[in-house]
């Protein structure tokens, strides 16, 4: 199958805006199908009612591939197990199915998430765990924008649901192809993540990318190339 052949969903990290999405959309054809997802910016969404509200925005003319970045990988990870949709492929992009302890796991129960997204990120904080060397103004003006769309307390309920969620149990379901992208430095979700999967979902193809967390973003040509030849190879 071509890039024109199927739909490509894309299901956004923490920031739920999708706005983080548009260097990697950028990479692809005009002839693509793409489909951006946002969240509600004003309220919070579980992650055992993502599927669900997701349902009526997919689109159903073509089969679909379905991307999970970071926070939204679990909400792909179910979307995958549904006889409902036509999925035909699965990439998980700096993500997990069960969040492992981190630093910033550790730190969050220290000083409350809601307090740390209501201060201003500092340059130091932006360029260390997020874009890495890569860092410039464009990336940091889309980061903020994209977080400064939604509610500090949506944003902490995300995360605090975001470190405790277990989709575990559900992987033995997933009989798709499925890439993962991971990012060499990755400070937000450690490689852990990686492992885990891997056990549950042992043909899972994992390739790694030079980079920072928001990988999709500083990578994103890197990305695009090993997505669309993932897909040529895997769907058909």
């Amino acid at each position: 199958m071509s890039l024109a052949d199927f739909h490509l969903v894309l299901l956004p990290g923490l920031d739920g805006t999708g706005k983080l999405f548009e260097p990697f959309r950028q990479q692809f054809p005009k002839s693509a199908s793409i489909t951006v997802i946002n969240y509600p910016s004003d309220r919070h969404i579980a992650y055992s009612q993502l599927a669900h509200y997701l349902l009526p925005l997919l689109p159903r003319d073509k089969p679909l591939v379905v991307l999970g970045e970071s926070y939204s990988g679990p909400v792909c990870l179910q979307l995958s197990t549904r006889d409902d949709l036509d999925i035909r492929a699965m990439l998980l992009v700096a993500t997990f199915a069960k969040y492992p302890s981190s630093f910033l796991k550790s730190i969050s129960r220290i000083i409350p998430i809601s307090l740390l997204l209501r201060l201003p990120i500092p340059e130091f904080v932006i360029r260390y765990y997020c874009f890495g060397s890569d860092t410039n103004e464009a990336l940091s003006r889309l980061l903020r924008q994209s977080i400064k769309e939604n509610l500090p307390g949506v944003l902490a309920q995300r995360a605090r649901e975001g470190s405790k969620n277990d989709v575990t149990g559900i992987l033995q379901k997933i009989n798709i192809p499925v890439l993962y992208i991971a990012a060499t430095h990755d400070k937000m979700v450690p490689h852990q993540a990686i492992d885990d999967l891997k056990q549950h979902l042992p043909n899972m193809q994992v390739v790694f990318v030079e980079g920072t967390h928001f990988i999709l973003q500083v990578q994103p040509k890197r990305c695009y190339d090993i997505v669309a030849n993932f897909l040529s190879e895997n769907i058909e």
